[in-house]
């Protein structure tokens, strides 16, 4: 194989490993915003259960 190849397989390799590419502002915080939204739904559960219970 020559040079050309190998470099045109690297390049797809990168490319694949990549994955789909998250937004600039959103990388830092995803985690953390998917932890408030989870705390904030199981709340918003935990307060309906106790509304309906009395």
């Amino acid at each position: 194989m020559d040079l050309k190849t190998l470099n045109r397989i690297d390049k797809l390799r990168r490319l694949k490993s990549r994955g789909p590419a998250t937004p600039k502002w959103l990388k830092p915080y995803h985690m953390l915003f998917l932890a408030f939204l989870t705390i904030f739904i199981f709340g918003a559960i935990i307060k309906i259960l106790e509304h309906n219970h009395n």
